[in-house]
């Protein structure tokens, strides 16, 4: 029971510096866009802003802990999953849409893959933390 309780508090906290980090990642594409910076530049600093604050959010918060890999190994796992994540999101909006689905509705369906996956690859590997020692006790 108390895995359980434990696995729905890290999935809420998830969706929360994942949420915040998605509007923030918008909000600042926005702001620069309207600024006059063009929209490729303004869509990679916003991105690479969320991609930080995501980071940051899921490795001090949502998957907090003794972690058994440096911070910068993370980091680049972290890096290297976003970049697969794009490359396999964009392959299969491709698809997608050529076979007639409305794009929005691609990209929808493709987050809301990405946000399963990567749910259990941070999880389990990128912020993997070390087990508790069986012998210790709570007071």
């Amino acid at each position: 029971m108390r895995r359980l309780v434990a696995t729905h508090a890290t999935l809420l906290r998830f969706i929360v510096v994942g949420g915040g980090a998605a509007l923030l990642e918008l909000g600042t594409f926005e702001l620069l866009a309207r600024a006059g910076l063009p929209v490729v530049a303004a869509n990679v600093l916003s991105f690479v802003l969320g991609l930080l604050t995501s980071f940051a959010g899921y490795r001090l918060w949502t998957f907090a802990g003794e972690h058994t890999t440096p911070v910068t190994a993370q980091l680049g796992a972290y890096v290297a999953l976003a970049l697969v994540n794009v490359a396999a999101t964009s392959a299969i909006i491709s698809v997608l849409v050529s076979a007639g689905l409305v794009p929005w509705v691609a990209k929808a369906i493709c987050m809301a893959l990405v946000a399963t996956w990567n749910f259990l690859l941070l999880n389990r590997i990128v912020f993997r933390r070390a087990s508790p020692s069986p012998t210790r006790t709570t007071h």
